[in-house]
């Protein structure tokens, strides 16, 4: 299918799809959790904290506010007082993004595998993506649990493509994070930057990594 970007068209297979800032509005939650579990210890967030656990799973972030930051808690602890904290914002609240699942829908209808990429875990993700209609669109779903790096590196979107029995070079990713967007490249895919409203620091080096930016799905369908 030939996706125009601006003057670029961009003819793929497979499309591979972060979720959290790129389909969901979840990002403004997650911030505003990290500042109410930080501030409940007094404890100060670091310039680059954002940046950095945005490509993490639980287990990744837990360690790196203990490692980094002086959290003191037990790490099961902190995965758990996240849980707890996130769970019905998912269930209940986080909307879309305007025009993703419209999207979604239209690579569907011409033909284009579609997988999701993911930090987030299974037990946030699937109740969100099933209250929006979304979870049957997607033919397979990798998360960071699954390879043995992050989203900084290719494997994720590799293993996504395998899965599907792509070629790598006939896959467009759809990623909000700087880092998302390198590894990405770093696995000879395409790649489209979603604008974030929460992340907008980085937007000037996504532009520069990615293949094309998008700042509204709506244009796309």
């Amino acid at each position: 299918m030939r996706l125009d970007f601006d003057g670029l068209t961009i003819d793929a297979d497979c499309a591979i799809f972060d979720l959290d800032g790129t389909l969901i509005d979840s990002v403004g939650v997650w911030r505003d959790i990290d500042e109410e579990f930080m501030a409940k210890r007094k404890l100060p967030i670091p310039d680059d904290f954002y940046s950095k656990v945005a490509a993490m799973n639980f287990s990744e972030a837990a360690d790196y506010v203990i490692r980094e930051c002086g959290v003191t808690d037990p790490k099961e602890a902190v995965i758990d007082e996240w849980y707890r904290m996130v769970k019905k914002e998912y269930s209940e609240n986080i909307p879309m993004i305007p025009g993703a699942k419209d999207f979604l829908k239209r690579l569907k209808s011409g033909r284009v595998r579609l997988a999701l990429a993911t930090a987030s875990d299974p037990k946030l993700y699937i109740p969100c993506l099933e209250r929006h209609g979304c979870l049957s669109l997607f033919e397979t779903i990798v998360t960071v649990n699954d390879v043995k790096r992050g989203k900084g590196f290719p494997d994720i979107y590799l293993l996504a493509a395998e899965r599907l029995g792509m070629n790598p070079g006939r896959c467009i990713v759809f990623e909000d994070i700087l880092a998302g967007c390198r590894g990405a490249k770093s696995a000879d895919m395409y790649c489209v930057g979603v604008l974030e409203r929460h992340s907008q620091e980085a937007w000037e080096d996504i532009k520069k990594i990615c293949d094309a930016t998008l700042e509204n799905y709506l244009r796309l369908i």
